[in-house]
């Protein structure tokens, strides 16, 4: 089968309302037409996935802020090398999505979201849960719609700080139904400043190969001036580092 897989458009135009507070920020990817599959599974079945990282526009820090926060960072053992700029509630987010199936066949496929701070991205690999999933049934032509709440993009921060902290199986730590602050076998590895994030890695993954069409918008309120306004310069944000999971082997 000749692979076929459509768009996936993380589509949103620049704006903000409620006196600069929120803002509607994406991007648009195009993957071709004669894309290969990205990975086949043991049982020889191919698996289409398009993934986009976009960035939220934030404020620059200037170097003695920046300075400031290395400072504040000694003694703290954490696993980045200072205090973040944007740490964890100083953006609130939410994410609605709506996702179209363009072809004439009945389909299955997985929406995948996986967390950016300023020092990581979580980079999963076929074997590996993502930060954040739901696999959805479609039938030709059908377009769904759904939301990712401020609490769950909240989770995926924190806990792709506890796993680059040392946590010893990052499967454990980001499963759907895991909340590293309540679980006692994750807790001692949360650290104590928890960095927010700056950027998301959206995907999609299914086994046909027909167009699809994934549209994000993220609304973005700013509780401390962190969010860049219209007209400000945004910060060019440090390259992050992958961070494969860890996961002990069972056998």
């Amino acid at each position: 089968m000749r692979a076929r897989l459509g768009a996936l458009a993380l589509a949103c135009a620049s704006a903000c309302i409620e006196e600069q507070r929120y803002h509607v920020i994406g991007e648009s990817v195009l993957l071709t037409a004669d894309a290969q599959p990205a990975y086949v599974t043991e049982d020889d079945d191919p698996v289409y996935r398009v993934d986009r990282a976009f960035e939220l526009r934030i404020s620059k820090p200037s170097e003695a802020t920046l300075t400031r926060l290395a400072s504040a960072a000694q003694g703290k053992a954490l696993p980045f090398p200072r205090l973040p700029w944007v740490a964890l509630h100083d953006l609130e987010l939410q994410l609605d999505y709506a996702l179209s199936n363009e072809s004439a066949e009945s389909l299955v496929a997985t929406i995948t979201l996986n967390g950016v701070n300023e020092f990581h991205y979580y980079a999963p690999g076929p074997e590996n849960f993502h930060q954040w999933e739901s696999r959805v049934a479609l039938a030709p032509g059908q377009r769904i719609h759904g939301t990712v709440t401020e609490l769950e993009l909240d989770e995926l921060a924190l806990d792709l700080a506890t796993v680059v902290n040392g946590a010893p199986n990052s499967n454990l730590v980001v499963e759907e139904r895991s909340q590293a602050s309540l679980d006692t076998r994750v807790k001692p590895f949360i650290p104590s400043a928890i960095p927010g994030l700056v950027a998301l890695r959206a995907g999609l993954e299914t086994g046909v190969a027909v167009p699809l069409t994934l549209e994000i918008s993220l609304r973005v309120q700013d509780h401390g001036e962190r969010a860049a306004k219209r007209g400000e310069a945004r910060w060019e944000l440090p390259v992050a580092q992958p961070f494969v999971p860890v996961v002990p082997d069972l056998e």
